[in-house]
C-alpha cells in the first residue's frame, strides 16, 4: 500500500513542481446545506468586539466578492457578512468568493456552498499532510493563491424564493430569515468546516480518492475513535456507516480542547444520514445558543452574527491557525564543502516555542540522521543552522520542524515519511526539467508567436532557448527570457519568418544547465513541435454569407459547413449530437472562425444569423458565468489575429428560445437529449450589436468565431448557423435612401414609410426593426411598388435600427424616434 500511495504522490508532485495553480485539483462535489428551521427562535447575537474594533482601520482578512443576480439590497447584507468574518480571520488571508443568487427550487434550503477545489496536505507542507485542503484554506497555509482570482475560492448559493431579511441590524422579523446569518453560516462551511463522509445503503465511506478531506480527520465517535482510522474503520465500511448514524459523533482538536477545557463538539448525525447537512454541523440540539450558528437550521427571526468560540476553534484545528515554516533550499552544488548553511522563518498565526525550531538531517537516506536546532541571530522569525559536510558526492537530506503553544508539531516538508528536502553535493548528472503544451494553429496575420515555457533545475538553469524553423526550412534560434516563477518567453516577429497560409512552424525547446560538464534536455523528446499556419482572407467592411460555397472562409475545429437530414439550406454546424466528457471538470470546445476579418466601424457594426440552439440548458434563473449555467453556445471576437479572444456575446444555451427549450427536454436518454430536428422550421433569426468598448475601437481588424462549451455528462443535437451577415451601421439620422430603397421621414414620430421601386425581377426586399439593446421589434416583407408604412411609435423615444437585407448583404441604418 506505502509503495501505491507512494508512487501517487510522487506523480502529482512532479506534475506541480513548476506551477502552483496545479496544486488545486477543481472541483465541487461538496455541498454542504443551511436548512430553513419551522420554528420562530427570536434572538440578536450580536458581532464580536473584533468586528468593531476593525472597522474602518486596516489589517485582517480581505473577502472579495464576484455577484451573479444579486439585488442591490442583498449585497450589502452580505458584505456585512463578510466583514464580519474579515475581522476574525487572520491578517493576510484573501479569499474569493462566487455569489450567485437563484431559486433552488426548494423553500426547505436557505443558501448552500462548495469549495472550488482541494489541494493535498503534502503539497502545501500542512500539518495533516495526508488529507485535503479546500481552497480558501489551502491557501492561507500555503501563503499564496493557488488558483485564479475569478475562479473564486468558495462558491455561494443563496436561495431567491426565501422570504429574506435583507437588513444588517438584526431585527429579524419573526415571519422571515436573516441573510447575514445564513451568509456567515454558509461561508464558514466554505473555509472548511464540512465533511466528505456519505452513506450508501448500508456502509459509509469517505475521502477523496479514499484520502479524507481535513475536517475528516478531527471527527471521531462516542468513545473517541477517529472515523479515519482504517485499522478500525475500513473505509468503506458497514461499522463506519452505524457510527455516522449513531447520533454520537464528535469533533476533537487540540484547539477545541484548549477552548473548551478537554471538552468536543457533538455533530450532527441523524439515524437517517443527510448528505450536506450530517457532520457538517455542529449538533442541533447539545450546543448551545452562543454557538449554534453553525447548527443544522437558522429559524424565523434568528439572528447570529457571531459565530461562537467553539466554530472559530475548529477553524483554527483546520489551519486557519496555522504555523508555517517558510525555506528556500540550497540548491544542488558541485563545490567540495565542509559545511552548509541552512536558514528559515517561521510564520505564525499564534505564539509558538522559539527554541523548538529544529532541522532533522542524514547522508545515507535516513538510515541514520542527526538533529540540530537553529539558532535566531536577532531573536525574531529567522533561523539559521550550519551542517557538516564530510564527503563529497552525496545526498544531504533534511527537514525542519517547530512546535507551537498547542503542542502541535509542524514539519517541512510536512510528509517528511515520503519525501525531504535534498541537496546533493558532488558531480551533476541531473538533466533540466521542461513543459510546455503547443498551439493548435496560429492566423497567418498574425503580428507574433508568443512562445511560453516552465523550465527548471536542480542547479539552475544556464541558457534556455528554442530552436525553430519554417516548414524543413533552415534552423534558427531565439534565447527564453527568465520571467521568474519558472517561466520562460519570447515572441517570434512573424515577419521574420514569412510564413503564409498552408505553412508550418516547426520548433523544439532546449534547457542547458550550469554544471561543469552541462547536462541538456530537448523538449520534444525527438522531432519537433508543429504547428498549422492557417489562411486568413483579405480584410472587408462586411461579410455575408449562405454558406453554400463558404468552405474557404472558416477554419473549423469541430465544426463542418452542411446541410443536415431535412434541412434544404447549408449551415455551419457542429457535431450532431455533439460530445459531452465523462469526468468531472473536463469539458470539450468546438471552434470555427470566418478567416476574414472585418474593419470595426466606430459607429457600431451588426452581426446577424438564423440559427437553432439544442444544447443543455442550465438551472432555471442561471445565468453565463456561474457554476449553474452549463453548455454553451457563443460569439466571440479578437483584434489580433486569435492571440486572445472577448466575447461578443454573452454565451446561452436552449432556454434562448421556448421551443428549443421544450424540444431539448421532448426526448432524452439517460441525462442526454435525444431529439433531432427535422427541418429548419425552427430556427431564429439573432442579431448581435457591436458598439466600441475596451475591446474594441474604430478601425480595429475583427475577427469572428463561434464556439460550443460542453461541460461534463449531459449534451444535445448541438448548433446551427444559416445566412450570417456582418456589416456596419450607418451612422445616419436623416431620410435614408439606398438605391433602390427609401425610409423617411428621419428622425420622426414612429410612423416611417419603406418604398421599394418597381425592379425588372419583381424581388422583395425583406427588413428588420430593432432598438438599440438587439431586440427584434418587427420584421417583414417591403414589396415593390406601394410604400409599406411601419409604426413603432408604442415604443419609447429613443435610436433605433432598420436592417434591409438586400443582395449585396444586410444594411443597418439608425432611425431616431422624437415625440
Amino acid at each position: 500500500m506505502k509503495k501505491v500511495i507512494l508512487i501517487w504522490i510522487s506523480v502529482f508532485l512532479v506534475s506541480s513542481s513548476l506551477l502552483n495553480g496545479q496544486l488545486l485539483k477543481r472541483n465541487s462535489d461538496y455541498t454542504t446545506y443551511c436548512y430553513a428551521g419551522t420554528k420562530v427562535n427570536k434572538i440578536y447575537i450580536a458581532p464580536p468586539k473584533e468586528f468593531f474594533n476593525k472597522r474602518d482601520k486596516k489589517g485582517g482578512a480581505t473577502i472579495t466578492f464576484y455577484y451573479t443576480g444579486f439585488p442591490t439590497a442583498a449585497v450589502t447584507a452580505l458584505e456585512y457578512a463578510g466583514s464580519i468574518l474579515e475581522s476574525l480571520l487572520p491578517a493576510g488571508s484573501h479569499i474569493d468568493v462566487l455569489a450567485t443568487w437563484i431559486d433552488l427550487g426548494s423553500s426547505g434550503i436557505l443558501a448552500q456552498a462548495s469549495t472550488t477545489g482541494e489541494a493535498p496536505g503534502w503539497a502545501i507542507d500542512a500539518f495533516k499532510p495526508f488529507a485535503f485542503y479546500p481552497a480558501a484554506l489551502a491557501e492561507k497555509i500555503y501563503g499564496q493563491s493557488l488558483n485564479k482570482t475569478r475562479d473564486g475560492d468558495i462558491e455561494l448559493t443563496v436561495n431567491s424564493s426565501i422570504n429574506w431579511y435583507l437588513g444588517i441590524d438584526g431585527k429579524t422579523p419573526v415571519q422571515k430569515y436573516d441573510l447575514v446569518t445564513v451568509s456567515i453560516h454558509e461561508m464558514i462551511h466554505g473555509l472548511g468546516f464540512f465533511d466528505s463522509f456519505y452513506v450508501d445503503g448500508t456502509v459509509g465511506g469517505y475521502g477523496v480518492a479514499n484520502i479524507p478531506l481535513i475536517y475528516d480527520a478531527f471527527v471521531e465517535n462516542l468513545v473517541g475513535q477517529k472515523l479515519t482510522d482504517t485499522l478500525i474503520f475500513p473505509n468503506p465500511s458497514v461499522n463506519l456507516k452505524n457510527d455516522l448514524t449513531s447520533g454520537d459523533v464528535y469533533f476533537n482538536g487540540p484547539l477545541l480542547s484548549a477552548y473548551n477545557s478537554g471538552g468536543r463538539a457533538k455533530l450532527w448525525s441523524p439515524s437517517t444520514f443527510d448528505n450536506g447537512s450530517s457532520i457538517s454541523h455542529l449538533d442541533e440540539y447539545a450546543t448551545l445558543e452562543a454557538n449554534s450558528l453553525m447548527t443544522p437550521y437558522i429559524d424565523l427571526g434568528e439572528a447570529i452574527h457571531y459565530p461562537g468560540k467553539y466554530t472559530f476553534s475548529i477553524l483554527g484545528d483546520l489551519g486557519w491557525i496555522n504555523t508555517r515554516i517558510v525555506h528556500d533550499p540550497p540548491p544542488d552544488t558541485e563545490e567540495h564543502l565542509t559545511d552548509l548553511t541552512i536558514n528559515a522563518s517561521v510564520k505564525s498565526d499564534t505564539t509558538y516555542d522559539h527554541n523548538s525550531m529544529g532541522v532533522v538531517w542524514s547522508f545515507d537516506d535516513f538510515t541514520t540522521s542527526d538533529t540540530l536546532y537553529l539558532n535566531s541571530p536577532q531573536s525574531d522569525d529567522n533561523y539559521t543552522a550550519t551542517i557538516p559536510v564530510d564527503g563529497y558526492d552525496k545526498d544531504l537530506q533534511y527537514y525542519l520542524f517547530v512546535q507551537d503553544k498547542f503542542l502541535r508539531i509542524f514539519r517541512s516538508p510536512s510528509l517528511n515519511d515520503y519525501f525531504r528536502y535534498t541537496i546533493h553535493i558532488g558531480t551533476d548528472t541531473v538533466k533540466p526539467l521542461i513543459t510546455h503544451t503547443p498551439e493548435k494553429y496560429y492566423f497567418e496575420s498574425i503580428d507574433s508567436v508568443d512562445i511560453l515555457s516552465l523550465a527548471s533545475d536542480n542547479i539552475g538553469l544556464d541558457t534556455v532557448y528554442m530552436e525553430y524553423k519554417l516548414n524543413e526550412g533552415t534552423s534558427n534560434y531565439l534565447g527564453l527570457i527568465s520571467k521568474g516563477n519558472y517561466m520562460y518567453r519570447n515572441a517570434i516577429k512573424s515577419k521574420l519568418i514569412g510564413w503564409s497560409g498552408g505553412d508550418s512552424l516547426q520548433y523544439r525547446i532546449i534547457a542547458i544547465d550550469k554544471a561543469a560538464e552541462a547536462n541538456q534536455k530537448v523538449l520534444p523528446d525527438s522531432g519537433f513541435f508543429s504547428v498549422k499556419v492557417e489562411k486568413v482572407n483579405s480584410i472587408q467592411s462586411y461579410y455575408s454569407t449562405d454558406f453554400s460555397d463558404a468552405g474557404a472562409d472558416f477554419f473549423n475545429d469541430g465544426f463542418q459547413i452542411m446541410k443536415p437530414a431535412g434541412f434544404t439550406h447549408y449551415g455551419l454546424n457542429t457535431p450532431h449530437p455533439y460530445i459531452s466528457p465523462e469526468d468531472k471538470g473536463d469539458s470539450i470546445g468546438y471552434v470555427s472562425v470566418l478567416r476574414t476579418p472585418v474593419i470595426f466601424d466606430g459607429n457600431g457594426m451588426i452581426i446577424t444569423y438564423k440559427e437553432m440552439v439544442l444544447v443543455e440548458p442550465g438551472e432555471a434563473g442561471s445565468v453565463y458565468g456561474t457554476k449553474y449555467f452549463y453548455d454553451y453556445v457563443i460569439v466571440e471576437g479578437s483584434v489580433n489575429s486569435g492571440k486572445t479572444w472577448f466575447d461578443l456575446t454573452d454565451g446561452y444555451d436552449c432556454r434562448y428560445a421556448d421551443s428549443w427549450n421544450a424540444a431539448y427536454a421532448s426526448l432524452s436518454d439517460g441525462q442526454n437529449s435525444t431529439y433531432v430536428p427535422k427541418d429548419e422550421s425552427m430556427l431564429r433569426q439573432h442579431t448581435v450589436f457591436l458598439k466600441e468598448s475596451s475591446n474594441l475601437s474604430a478601425g480595429d481588424t475583427l475577427m469572428v468565431r463561434f464556439r460550443l462549451f460542453s461541460d461534463p455528462y449531459a449534451n444535445g443535437w448541438g448548433w446551427i448557423i444559416e445566412d450570417l451577415h456582418i456589416g456596419p451601421i450607418i451612422n445616419s439620422v436623416n431620410d435614408i435612401t439606398y438605391d433602390p430603397v427609401i425610409v423617411y421621414p428621419n428622425p420622426g414620430n414612429g410612423l416611417m414609410r419603406i418604398k421599394v421601386p418597381e425592379t425588372a425581377d419583381g424581388k422583395s426586399l425583406r427588413y428588420g426593426v430593432y432598438n438599440i439593446f438587439g431586440t427584434c421589434l418587427m420584421t417583414g416583407t417591403a414589396k415593390a411598388g406601394p410604400e409599406l408604412e411601419l409604426n413603432i411609435s408604442q415604443y419609447p423615444s429613443g435610436i433605433y435600427l432598420i436592417v434591409l437585407y438586400t443582395d449585396t448583404g444586410p444594411r443597418t441604418f439608425k432611425y431616431n424616434m422624437i415625440r
